[in-house]
């Protein structure tokens, strides 16, 4: 496993891509849950306010056009393994 880009008390983040619309960050993010030890796909949701990023626990809503954004931005920053990127070439 590779250097988190941060710890906290319930999992490492591994990697992560976002696509940001105005002060809205939306984010597709590799973890490692500690109590799970498993690596685990999140879709998170933050708000910058005064230089400061929030992050937001309800659902993430956005649309078609940013999901895939979010999606490529993903693939861009590692937060899928190669097996995924195959399995999803078999569907797609």
């Amino acid at each position: 496993m590779s250097q988190p880009l941060k710890t906290t008390s319930y999992c490492n983040l591994l990697a992560r891509g976002t696509v940001q619309s105005g002060e809205e960050i939306y984010a597709i993010e590799k973890i490692y849950i500690h109590d799970l030890q498993q690596e685990e796909i999140r879709f998170a949701w933050y708000k910058e306010q005064d230089g400061k990023i929030r992050f937001v626990p309800r659902p993430l809503d956005l649309p078609e056009k940013d999901l895939f954004h979010l999606i490529a931005h993903g693939f861009e920053s590692g937060v899928f393994s190669d097996e995924f990127r195959e399995n999803l070439k078999r569907i797609v």
